[in-house]
């Protein structure tokens, strides 16, 4: 890369599947990628669930590092025997409280920004709880978050307030949320670029996930609100274009995972209660296994017994829904759990993370609309059966959308594995700011003008019984080790 970059634009489409651009539904997105540096099997985090990706994108690195380790997990900071949600502003500020502002554990982009004398700006349409984890220390810094939700979600409502007296009351309607896209590309447009004037900004779409869930992925809703999103980041580019600094800007397109449409819903709960676990989703007397459900569901024993938790993990094996089951390790670093894989492998290890991980079973075959990827999920979640969902290791829940452009990058499509823990520390490198100690990823060399090592994959099985399980590892000199696909064999 020839060109000193003064300023770096992510525009960030969540749960974006690459398999969906196209020039027909994302023409300027589809111009974007082919015209830039394409990461072609780039890869989400395990598990591939929102504010765990937003997290480990924001502070490149994975749970093991920074603490995230699901959409919700069970926490002694909240009450009444909930989960903590991540996606509520009032559950992130409780935890963080109870952390003493260390509820995330790794340093962020933020973080690295204001060392550096340099400013994030975020504009999110997705959850509060997301718009917070992308830079959890906005106010500390006096950098600027704004969320779509108002600002009582946001520790800077000035953002917010600013944005309402520009562009008048915030929308909030059913899906697909085009309403939200638009308003969140005028906040980014003609007020953060021109006005705010951030050396990094972001903008979140929670399109087409949104529409993925509720309407499926291949739907005309779903293909509506990816089209919306594009021609939303074709403004994005015009606005860039139009600028004083467009010579010295780098865009960055992402999306935090893939998705895969669901099958059928298992009832988790009931098939545990059949098999002698008291489970229940809420922490209460005579609740023995405290359950977080969805694709990913977190398993954790309210007493820790080791042999009901063995027990546990044999019940599941038997079950014909389980696609991949995680287990912390003992002390000779072999998973608790025989057959199981140790959660470590995964970057999902943390003295937050559920005693089991239980992965709903998926396939790549084709769904109702001709889309290769399906699977099972738990019931308890929002979401129909024939909608998207994510958490796994599905290839197409991990596969994410990543491409760097402008600054005169170059126009070819690689096939490297790029992680999400990879793209904040390439931001900051072409930025010449020293990346945190907590930082697990590394600048991408190819955006650098580098030549990247070659990828190497490694094939792990585990297993007993009828039950067996595989997983997709790949590594590089000089690089962490990333999730790349897994599944039931």
């Amino acid at each position: 890369m020839s060109t000193k970059v003064a300023r770096v634009v992510i525009a960030v489409f969540d749960g974006l599947r690459p398999d969906r651009i196209s020039e027909e539904l994302t023409p300027n997105l589809h111009r974007f990628v082919t015209g830039g540096l394409w990461y072609r099997e780039a890869r989400s985090v395990f598990p591939s669930m929102t504010r765990v990706a937003t997290t480990s994108f924001a502070t490149g690195s994975h749970p093991t590092q920074h603490g995230v380790v699901n959409n919700a997990f069970f926490h002694p900071a909240i009450s009444g025997g909930e989960p903590l949600d991540t996606s509520r502003a009032a559950h992130i500020r409780v935890a963080n409280t109870w952390h003493d502002g260390e509820f995330v554990e790794a340093k962020g982009l933020g973080c690295a920004l204001a060392a550096a004398g340099k400013r994030l700006a975020v504009v999110h349409s997705g959850s509060a709880g997301s718009a917070w984890l992308l830079n959890h220390r906005a106010r500390e810094h006096d950098h600027w978050t704004f969320s779509i939700h108002g600002r009582d979600h946001t520790d800077t409502p000035e953002a917010v307030d600013q944005s309402i007296a520009r562009f008048g009351p915030l929308p909030g309607g059913k899906t697909p949320k085009l309403d939200e896209a638009s308003y969140a590309t005028r906040v980014l447009t003609e007020l953060v670029l021109p006005e705010v004037k951030p050396d990094v900004a972001i903008i979140w779409f929670s399109e087409p996930d949104t529409s993925y869930h509720f309407h499926e992925i291949g739907s005309p809703e779903s293909d509506l609100a990816t089209a919306h999103v594009d021609a939303c980041f074709g403004k994005i580019v015009d606005a860039i274009r139009a600028s004083d600094h467009v010579d010295e800007t780098m865009l960055v397109v992402m999306s935090d995972h893939g998705q895969i449409s669901t099958t059928s819903a298992f009832d988790l709960l009931g098939a545990l209660r059949e098999n002698g676990f008291a489970a229940g989703c809420r922490a209460e007397p005579g609740v023995e296994v405290l359950v977080t459900p969805g694709s990913a569901a977190g398993l954790t024993l309210a007493d820790g017994d080791l042999s009901r938790l063995q027990a546990l993990g044999a019940a599941l094996m038997e079950m014909p829904e389980t696609g991949l089951l995680f287990s912390g390790a003992g002390e000779s670093g072999e998973p608790v759990i025989s057959g199981a894989f140790n959660r470590a492998l995964v970057g999902a290890d943390h003295p937050r993370s559920p005693d089991l991980y239980w992965v709903g079973r998926s396939s790549t075959e084709a769904d109702q609309h001709g889309l290769a990827g399906a699977g099972v999920y738990t019931t308890g979640v929002n979401v129909p059966v024939g909608g998207g969902m994510h958490g796994g290791l599905n290839p197409f829940e991990m596969n994410t959308l990543l491409a760097f452009g402008g600054a005169n990058m170059p126009a070819t499509c690689v096939s490297d594995h790029a992680n999400l823990t990879d793209i904040v520390p390439t931001v900051l490198a072409v930025l010449g700011v020293d990346r945190p100690a907590t930082m697990t990823g590394v600048p991408l060399d190819q955006v650098l003008g580098k030549q990247a090592p070659e990828t190497r994959r490694v094939r792990l099985e585990a297993g007993t019984g009828d039950f067996w399980q595989y997983l997709v590892l790949g590594s590089a000199e000089g690089r962490q080790r990333m999730a790349l696909s897994g599944g039931r064999i």
